[in-house]
């Protein structure tokens, strides 16, 4: 049975030393988060799947990891997309998204300073490099591996996003 929901908010980490500390202080976080989670900076929300914050039980499909239907997805989660250009003014935590189409996709984290960080997927590393082991500035130009198609960046509303509580 679903929950009521919370609108929480998510703030802009001002580096990758202040986005990662909550999982250095607590490293059992690793173990319960995913990419999306972790670029939300909304730890709590475990193995989080986009399109379905206000309803956990929903999951991601291969067919559903095409540019148009991630956006979709993400939009359905109260996120707004933006353009390169207003990352700068950004006063809420910034996503950008990456897809291998049709089988996955993949979020990175934007901090104050201009550079990037992302989890490599369920319970695994966060990093701040890239696979050319360069610190992501520009993840339209990042070398993400397996991810070889950028989609769009996306910004948390002000009032925060609805996530449901159970």
């Amino acid at each position: 049975m679903q929950g009521a929901v919370q609108y929480r908010p998510s703030i802009l980490a001002a580096d990758f030393a202040a986005a990662v500390k909550p999982y250095h202080d607590n490293p059992e976080l690793y173990k319960r988060t995913n990419c999306y989670s972790y670029a939300l900076g909304l730890p709590e929300l475990g193995c989080a799947v986009p399109g379905h914050l206000t309803d956990p039980s929903g999951r991601l499909y291969s067919h559903m990891a095409h540019a148009d239907y991630m956006r979709k997805l993400f939009e359905k989660d109260g996120l707004i997309e933006i353009s390169h250009d207003t990352l700068c003014i950004a006063k809420t935590q910034v996503i950008a998204v990456a897809i291998k189409e049709y089988f996955n996709g993949h979020v990175l984290k934007y901090h104050q300073d201009g550079t990037w960080s992302h989890q490599a997927g369920f319970a695994q590393p966060i990093t701040n490099l890239d696979s050319d082991n360069k610190i992501i500035i520009d993840p339209r130009q990042a070398n993400l591996g397996f991810y070889d198609e950028f989609v769009a960046y996306f910004k948390v509303p002000e009032a925060g996003l609805a996530i449901a509580s159970f």
